[in-house]
């Protein structure tokens, strides 16, 4: 039962010939097919179809390609729509999701800021007597500063190649089955999402990531640098 061409409830009895099954049970509950045939008939469409669904291998040229057709399209009687705007709750959703993946990003980026300062500031400690001796041997305060910092940047430097180095391959395991949400996210489906998530990479974030790591890293670094380089030569080779 559908509404046809006029605006009147059609509806025609068919036969069940098979069963399909889905990713998702919430699909195979509400979606029927026929053939065009009978759909055109059923519905006064004549030889026209009533939509043209576009599958685009990335999901952001949606509204690149909007856009064109919107543009190429100048009849009143075609609308073009994204699947952002034809599934407004599930976009809402992702946006939700988003706002959770900045608070967890801002929390991991807190927690690195004050392990790389802890880590700096033990290794400044523990090497006092060795900043007394170099200040005594006539390294100026800059040249400590340097001296810590370039540390920190060997250091941000390997550690982002061994994480980055981990993630592809977590993400390359993971790639091939997904990860089965079902025991977490089962509701999804009411709104038309899998339960089942594929980790896929994108250049952009793997630069902004790994640039603010690298940059905060080396803020962060400043002060332990900035402490090494305050210590006298008398204190530094007093310090036990």
């Amino acid at each position: 039962m559908s509404q046809d061409t006029d605006g009147e409830i059609a509806s025609r009895a068919f036969r069940i010939v098979g069963i399909f099954r889905a990713e998702m049970a919430a699909t195979e509950k509400q979606f029927a097919f026929v053939t065009i045939t009978a759909a055109q008939q059923m519905l006064k469409l004549g030889e026209s179809v009533s939509e043209v669904s576009i599958i685009l291998p990335m999901y952001e040229e949606g509204e690149q390609v909007a856009s064109a057709l919107r543009a190429d399209l100048h009849r009143a009687d075609y609308e073009v729509q994204t699947w952002q705007e034809l599934l407004s709750l599930v976009t809402a959703i992702l946006r939700l999701y988003d706002g959770f993946i900045f608070l967890w990003f801002l929390v991991v980026f807190i927690a690195m800021g004050f392990g790389i300062v802890n880590t700096l500031l033990m290794a400044v400690f523990e090497r006092i007597r060795e900043f007394g001796l170099l200040k005594a041997l006539g390294m100026k305060p800059w040249w400590v500063i340097k001296e810590v910092l370039t540390e920190s940047f060997f250091l941000l430097v390997l550690g982002m190649v061994i994480g980055n180095s981990l993630g592809f391959l977590s993400i390359l395991a993971l790639s091939g089955n997904g990860i089965d949400l079902s025991s977490l996210a089962a509701g999804l489906e009411f709104v038309g999402m899998s339960r089942v998530i594929y980790p896929i990479v994108h250049g952009k974030d793997i630069i902004m990531a790994n640039l603010v790591v690298f940059i905060l890293g080396l803020v962060v670094s400043v002060y332990p640098a900035v402490k090494a380089a305050k210590f006298s030569a008398v204190e530094a080779m007093a310090h036990t």
